[in-house]
């Protein structure tokens, strides 16, 4: 591990922990271990670290991303499965770390990197989806006339499931999670409809419930 990175650790157990209203750089730079110089070469301020940390989750999707992109044995049908099952994977591996998450964002002004969170996950979402819409066209898998206002329409599909999610995760009525069985349904039509198939090819029905049942039995301390 650079000293990049482990100033970024060492920053997200510090915000997890105490909050980042009350940590300090220079706590940080001590239980890293380096230098003031070696921090603020890397480094301006606490807000520049602060979205350095928050960001890791962006990189790691996008190298995911780029993993998939490169993926010569599976169907571009087969990738864009993919995409959506790797953003559940991460989300259910990342609940352990809820509680920590809740502290680091709990200061003033928390909506502006939450904010800038998603427009980045959009962005990059975004991306990888619209070159694998391209590269159906070239296949001929796909016609479609405008990929680049599919792939963010679809994203911002993705988005919304994940944020409805959210409800089901916290909810006690039954029905709650059957009205989010039926819109997961509706939203997996409407992606096979506008791809031209009448089965459902894509699929993220099972995958988003998977991440929902995983969180909610992490609520109920059965995780």
């Amino acid at each position: 591990m650079d000293l990049k990175q482990k100033i970024i650790k060492t920053a997200y157990e510090l915000f997890a922990e105490k909050g980042v209203e009350k940590t300090t750089v220079s706590e940080i730079i001590e239980l890293a271990g380096s230098s003031k110089g070696g921090f603020y070469h890397h480094f301006k301020s606490k807000d520049e670290i602060l979205e350095a940390t928050t960001m890791n989750y962006i990189n790691d999707l996008v190298m995911e991303y780029e993993r998939i992109l490169q993926d010569q044995d599976r169907t571009v049908i087969e990738l864009l499965n993919l995409v959506f099952l790797k953003i559940s994977e991460y989300k259910i591996d990342q609940i352990e770390e809820w509680p920590k998450m809740k502290i680091l964002f709990s200061f003033s002004g928390n909506h502006v990197i939450l904010r800038k969170l998603a427009e980045q996950f959009e962005l990059v979402t975004t991306d990888c989806y619209l070159k694998l819409f391209r590269k159906g066209n070239e296949e001929g898998i796909f016609e479609i006339k405008y990929p680049e206002f599919l792939a963010s329409l679809w994203t911002r599909e993705v988005m919304m499931v994940f944020n409805k999610s959210r409800e089901v995760i916290y909810a006690e009525q039954s029905e709650t999670l059957h009205n989010f069985e039926n819109l997961l349904h509706f939203t997996e039509n409407l992606l096979n409809q506008t791809l031209g198939f009448t089965s459902h090819k894509i699929k993220i029905k099972e995958a988003a419930l998977t991440y929902v049942q995983s969180a909610r039995n992490e609520q109920n301390g059965e995780g």
